[in-house]
C-alpha cells in the first residue's frame, strides 16, 4: 500500500506466529522410543494356532508359566475352605472330562508346535453360586459350581473346559500382558510430549475402547473356535458349545 506522500508502507499480519520446534531433549527420546517400539512390535509378532491370527507376544512361555503358578497358589489360599475335595462327585466329573480335553490339547500342541509344560493340568472345583470357569497359564483350570446350572451334561462341561484350555494353547494371557506393556510405554511417551497430561488422559479411555475391549472379544471368539476343535477331538459333542454358551 502507498501513502499519500508516496511512501510504501509494509504491513505484516499480526496473526502469524512463529512455530516453536520440539526441544531436542524431548524429540530425541520420543523418536528413539518410537523406533524401539516399532522394532519390538514386529520382532515379537506371533501367529495364533488354528486361526493364524497375527498378534504381539513379548512374554516367554516360561514367564507365563511362572506367572500362572504364582496366581494358582494365591487363589488356593483365597478359596481355602470352598474347594471341593478330590473325591467329591463334581471334582471327579471335572477331572474325568478334563483329562480327555487335556489329551486332545496335548495332541493339538504337538500339531502346532506349541511349547507345553511338563506339569499335568490342575482342575480345581470351588463351591460358589457364580456360574464361571477360568484358566491360568500353565493349565490351572478353576470351575465354580454355579456353572453346573448351565453345563448340565458332560458334553456341555467339555465345551467350557475346552474353551478355557484353548486360552492357554493360544497364549492369550501372554498376549494380554504384552498389550498392557505396549500401552503403558505409549502412555509414558505421551507424557514426555505433553507434560500437562491432556493427551495421556485422552489416550487411556481411547485405548480401552478401541483396542482392549475389541481385542478381548476377539480372543474369546478365538478360544471358542479352538475349543470346539478340542471338544471334538476329545470325542465330545461340539454342538454342546452352542447350548451352554447361549
Amino acid at each position: 500500500m502507498t501513502s499519500g506522500g508516496g511512501e510504501k508502507l509494509n504491513f505484516r499480519s499480526t496473526s502469524s506466529r512463529r512455530v516453536t520446534p520440539i526441544p531436542a531433549y524431548i524429540y530425541g527420546p520420543v523418536m528413539l522410543t518410537g523406533g524401539i517400539m516399532v522394532y519390538c512390535y514386529y520382532s515379537c509378532l506371533n501367529e495364533a494356532p488354528l486361526t493364524k491370527r497375527k498378534r504381539l507376544i513379548a512374554t516367554s512361555p516360561e514367564m507365563e508359566r511362572t506367572m500362572g503358578d504364582d496366581q494358582y497358589r494365591a487363589l488356593l489360599k483365597q478359596f481355602h475352605g470352598s474347594i471341593l475335595p478330590s473325591d467329591h462327585r463334581a471334582s471327579i466329573t471335572v477331572q474325568r472330562v478334563g483329562s480327555r480335553v487335556s489329551a486332545a490339547a496335548a495332541k493339538f500342541a504337538s500339531q502346532y508346535k506349541i511349547p507345553m509344560s511338563t506339569s499335568p493340568p490342575t482342575y480345581t472345583v470351588v463351591r460358589s453360586d457364580t456360574p464361571n470357569a477360568f484358566v491360568l497359564p500353565n493349565n490351572h483350570i478353576f470351575v465354580l459350581t454355579g456353572l453346573f446350572q448351565y453345563a448340565k451334561d458332560e458334553d456341555e462341561l467339555a465345551a467350557v473346559l475346552s474353551h478355557e484350555m484353548a486360552h492357554n494353547l493360544a497364549r492369550h494371557a501372554g498376549e494380554k500382558v504384552s498389550s498392557t506393556i505396549l500401552i503403558q510405554i505409549m502412555a509414558r511417551v505421551l507424557l514426555m510430549i505433553d507434560p500437562s497430561g491432556v493427551l495421556f488422559y485422552l489416550f487411556l479411555p481411547a485405548a480401552s475402547l478401541l483396542h482392549e475391549l475389541p481385542h478381548s472379544r476377539e480372543t474369546e471368539i478365538e478360544a471358542d473356535h479352538i475349543g470346539v476343535y478340542l471338544a471334538s477331538e476329545a470325542c465330545f459333542d461340539p454342538r454342546a458349545a452352542v447350548r451352554v454358551f447361549r
